[in-house]
């Protein structure tokens, strides 16, 4: 199936529709006594609203392109690792769960379309301001954010609830490098919403992480003229592999320029600690 900016323009509403009615679900249980918590057999909290929105997703994107295979969240199995599939659709109905039972307000609906391995196309909502983000692939070179980095101080967007003791060591080597930082805290995909939106400039992530968290939001984010790679080697991050549905450590940036202004403090950062 041939994807086009007239074909992706043309179901927009449709998924923007779609992202609205999940989110408006999520809100509903939100604003209950009910939440309906468990733990999933990876540890990893679920809630009724992870499955009411994912079941709003699944049969809008069904309806809107049956042809396009959908892999989410809440109905995978590790035997659809080896699913092959050229295009498909990936589905965080609910990301930030944890954020979600605090009842902080940093969650989101997350939406991506990956084509050859690669995000081509993202949308992503916040339940809780109602925002929408979304691009594509064919959005690039006219929003396309390439000036060159010339801030004092390096906006670093990290998690709320997942930092690590290497995310600490990290901060410790920025700082003996006499790179000045701000830290900017959020949850879910919007740490790389932010990178997006102009907000943030570089999330460094070393814990683990899934494809569907992250591909819609990689999405808009390359729409914007940012990328994600991976921290070892900078190249990009791979969607619907065959070995792990789990991401590997990797950086994101606003832009290219600031990947290539701290490629090389970066990489002296992975051979020594990762």
């Amino acid at each position: 199936m041939d994807i086009s900016k007239n074909y992706l323009d043309n179901i927009l509403p449709a998924l923007k529709n779609t992202v609205i009615r999940s989110s408006s679900e999520i809100m509903d249980i939100y604003n209950s006594d009910d939440l309906g918590k468990k733990d999933k057999s990876d540890g990893s909290p679920v809630t009724i609203a992870d499955l009411a929105a994912n079941e709003v997703i699944m049969k809008a994107l069904k309806a809107i392109s049956p042809e396009i295979p959908i892999i989410s969240e809440e109905t995978y199995s590790n035997d659809l690792l080896n699913h092959n599939h050229k295009l498909f659709w990936i589905v965080d109905p609910l990301d930030g769960t944890r954020e979600f039972i605090n009842k902080s307000t940093e969650f989101t609906v997350n939406i991506g379309l990956i084509r050859n391995g690669k995000p081509i196309f993202g949308i992503v909502g916040a339940p809780f301001s109602g925002e929408i983000w979304s691009g594509s692939v064919f959005d690039i070179e006219k929003t396309e954010q390439e000036e060159s980095y010339t801030g004092s101080s390096l906006r670093i967007v990290m998690s709320k609830s997942h930092q690590t003791d290497v995310d600490k060591s990290f901060l410790d080597f920025l700082r003996l490098k006499d790179i000045s930082f701000s830290i900017i805290e959020k949850g879910s995909s919007l740490k790389i919403c932010s990178l997006a939106t102009g907000d943030a400039d570089f999330y460094p992530r070393f814990g683990p992480t899934s494809e569907w968290d992250i591909a819609a939001a990689e999405g808009f984010l390359r729409s914007k003229g940012g990328l994600i790679v991976k921290a070892k080697d900078f190249s990009d991050l791979s969607y619907g592999k065959t070995d792990s549905i789990l991401n590997p450590p990797f950086f994101g940036f606003r832009n290219n320029d600031l990947k290539d202004k701290f490629m090389p403090i970066l990489s002296e950062f992975t051979k020594k600690l990762l």
